[in-house]
């Protein structure tokens, strides 16, 4: 039996502000998926490898986390120097920043998922029993490309940087409500869409070398992935056999729309798609800067935490804050949609009470 922890989920990021709460959602994302892990008793399969790309201080000393992470979250150190040779002009290259985290991590599956999506407990449990009766009739999990769409918190509740069990009760009481953010929607296919999860076995990980390492800039990551990969593996939109239990802390306000997010909103620079001749392999042996002496692996020690007037304001003004943050919320939506907003919650209303006054007379005439 393998020693291998059955996932790694690999992560990226950077001790900084950006947009907002950043090392806010960093930690809820971690914390969450450590607490989910050991509520779906998955907790020894696995493992968080976060790739620090360019901190000054690092993450590993900065990040407020639950004890299990001491033991279960492992950090890829990038100093700054080398991180802006690597980075050119791009503000931040994922695709390095990845495969730094993916080259060092021990899962049998290696996931990537965003530093700002919490993982539910729902997913660790389906992927433990479809591994466990893998391969099935439909597909070989070790032989796939493996993808599923995220659904999304607010903007108005993630801005809050509510406590840890004050996120998780929101997440836990509304998950099935999250609207699901799905490039279906726009004609595309579902790997076009932001990214809950993209897992698959690491000797496709090491076979493929990885995200290609040109794409430096914003998107397109997966998709390229996607096409490589197609041409010796199956594509699965794994969100069928695992549902949609990722849930994005929006960092977006409320009023940007989509189509938007690349644009006013956060100007930088596109990774232009390509569709033909892609090659499987695309890196050299050194991807995820392996044979790199300036990149370190760090542990995380315990930090203690002193915010108990914070914690006692956020705890007192919790359910408050929430409501009007959901009051504001449909406030944006009719600001930003209008009079369709309105005409289409009417008419789900009227049908709802449609449904409701039918069952009421089928009871009394029954």
């Amino acid at each position: 039996m393998s020693d291998r922890p059955l996932l790694s989920l690999i992560l990226c990021s950077r001790n900084d502000s950006y947009m907002g709460n950043s090392r806010w959602r960093l930690e809820t994302s971690i914390n969450l998926a450590l607490k989910n892990a050991i509520k779906a008793k998955f907790l020894d399969n696995l493992e968080v490898i976060v790739c620090d790309w360019g901190s000054k201080i690092p993450l590993s000393k900065a990040l407020h986390l639950i004890p299990e992470a001491v033991e279960k979250v492992k950090f890829v150190y990038i100093p700054p120097e080398l991180a802006k040779v690597k980075q050119r002009d791009s503000k931040f290259p994922e695709v390095i920043a990845l495969n730094a985290a993916a080259r060092r991590a021990n899962g049998e599956y290696i996931g990537r998922i965003d530093n700002d999506t919490v993982v539910g407990n729902d997913f660790f449990k389906k992927f433990e029993k479809l591994n466990k009766n893998n391969p099935s009739s439909n597909f070989d999990l070790s032989n796939a490309f493996l993808f599923v769409e995220r659904r999304s918190v607010p903007f108005r509740i993630s801005r809050l940087s509510l406590n840890l069990n004050q996120i998780n009760s929101f997440i836990e009481c509304f998950k099935n409500h999250f609207q699901v953010e799905s490039a279906t929607n726009w004609g595309k296919e579902f790997w076009w869409s932001p990214v809950g999860i993209m897992l698959f076995h690491r000797d496709i990980w090491n076979n493929t070398k990885g995200y290609d390492e040109k794409l430096i800039y914003w998107g397109w990551m997966e998709g390229d992935l996607a096409l490589r990969l197609e041409k010796k593996h199956d594509i699965v939109e794994f969100s069928k056999y695992v549902g949609h239990h990722f849930y994005h802390l929006e960092h977006y306000p409320s009023l940007t729309a989509y189509k938007d997010r690349n644009g006013p909103a956060t100007p930088r620079k596109k990774n232009e798609p390509v569709f033909e001749n892609l090659s499987y392999s695309v890196n050299d042996e050194d991807w995820g800067l392996w044979s790199s002496n300036e990149v370190l692996i760090q542990n995380y020690k315990l930090i203690k935490k002193n915010d108990w007037l914070f914690f006692l304001i956020n705890k007192i003004f919790f359910i408050p804050m929430v409501l009007n943050g959901l009051f504001l919320r449909k406030i944006d939506q009719i600001r930003m949609h209008g009079v369709s907003y309105i005409k289409e919650k009417w008419n789900r209303m009227r049908i709802f009470i449609g449904d409701k006054k039918n069952c009421i007379l089928k009871i009394i005439v029954s």
